[in-house]
């Protein structure tokens, strides 16, 4: 008589776990990037929602008081706490700013963010299958080739942005791009498929070169560069890349006047506007030099003789010494440092994804973008958990 083995019924709650698992990292790597490239607020409303739907999976998998074990050792890590020293300085920095108020307003905002991707971060499994990591890639090609696809002739992608918005929001795509690249890219490696990674990033390379954005390619390749090293010597490449940060944080003001003196010539036409708005700062800096003149101050501080609004120096650096001072670059570099060479000790498959991501971020952040943009915040966040997908799947890979 045949007799047949029976497996034990599935719980419910643990499918509904794993359903809704799947689809919080479907949100993240694949819907965002892809309505990133139409609408300011498609990163910003996918984001919060798919970090509920990772949340809501922990707590049907009975995973929350592991997720909050692990919330506590993060949040008490040193890199954390020099993270928060920066953040409770500028806090006190309200004081003296021009604008309070409103300053007051944003901070929250911006620790909220923070809080809410280190929360999803511990509630996720301590294993990933491949089935879930493998999205990553398929997310990075997807938003790759539609972003090429825009900027060919006649393609019916171009009408589909908001009215007046299409190319700030292909450069915010873009900006995603490169950094949700290098996750995509472990992810691939971890299968020992070196070809696919090559193919990926190629069809980045592409895709970003049609942006026209300096800067954002130029953080591409500042990735590629660290991800090469940190394959070899992953060590060197984490204090290497902590080294260059602090260097860059701490002479941003001496580049900044450099540039503004004898470097124009090196920036494209469109560089003189952020070569003169780093000028003005630097030459703005002597008047607040310990303390900076509060933050959110560059949103309220005139510059040249127009009487202009600076509203952002476009240099986190830059940034970072107008509104904090001396003191908020100390404890700025001290952050940086901690949280670099900290790197090195995570999981090998997920460095250095993790060390080229922040190469890249650095690159834009040093010489673009605003240190305090939410949309910014929200970008970390995002690669920030598909780097954690991919220290789960090495965690696999070891057992």
């Amino acid at each position: 008589m045949e007799r047949r083995a029976y497996e034990a019924p599935l719980d419910p709650a643990l499918a509904v776990s794993g359903l809704l698992t799947r689809l919080g990292l479907f949100l993240l790597v694949i819907f965002a990037p892809f309505f990133a490239m139409f609408s300011r607020h498609a990163v910003a409303i996918i984001v919060p929602i798919a970090t509920a739907l990772l949340i809501l999976a922990a707590a049907l998998d009975n995973r929350l008081p592991l997720a909050f074990k692990r919330l506590r050792g993060a949040l008490t890590a040193p890199r954390t706490l020099a993270l928060f020293v920066l953040m409770a300085w500028a806090a006190v920095s309200i004081w003296w700013t021009p604008r309070p108020t409103v300053a007051a307003g944003r901070l929250p905002g911006i620790l909220g963010i923070v809080l809410l991707f280190a929360i999803t971060i511990s509630c996720l499994k301590p294993r990933v299958r491949f089935s879930d990591a493998n999205l990553i890639p398929i997310g990075v090609a997807l938003a790759s080739a539609v972003l090429v696809l825009e900027y060919l002739p006649f393609s019916p992608l171009n009408g589909l942005g908001e009215t007046g918005t299409e190319d700030n929001e292909s450069t915010r795509a873009a900006v995603l791009l490169a950094l949700l690249i290098w996750p995509a890219v472990g992810a691939v490696l971890a299968r020992g498929r070196s070809w696919q990674a090559l193919l990926l990033c190629l069809i980045a390379i592409l895709a970003l070169w049609l942006v026209h954005d300096l800067v954002i390619f130029t953080a591409f390749i500042a990735g590629i560069v660290v991800m090469t090293l940190a394959l070899w010597r992953q060590r060197v490449a984490a204090v290497a890349l902590a080294l260059v940060a602090i260097a860059l944080l701490l002479l941003a003001p001496l580049i900044g006047w450099l540039m503004a003196r004898w470097g124009g010539f090196m920036l494209p036409a469109e560089g003189d506007h952020l070569v003169a708005l780093w000028r003005d700062v630097t030459y703005a800096l002597p008047n607040h030099l310990l303390a900076g003149f509060g933050y959110d101050a560059s949103a309220s501080l005139t510059r040249g003789v127009g009487g202009q609004i600076l509203a952002s120096p476009r240099n986190a650096a830059l940034q970072i010494w107008l509104e904090l001072g001396l003191i908020g670059v100390a404890l700025a570099a001290l952050a940086l440092w901690l949280a670099l060479t900290g790197m090195d000790r995570d999981d090998d498959r997920s460095a250095p994804a993790a060390l080229a991501v922040s190469a890249s971020a650095l690159v834009m952040m040093f010489s673009g973008l605003a240190a305090w943009q939410s949309w910014w915040l929200m970008t970390l966040g995002l690669t920030s958990v598909s780097l954690a997908f991919l220290a789960r799947l090495g965690a696999r890979r070891r057992d």
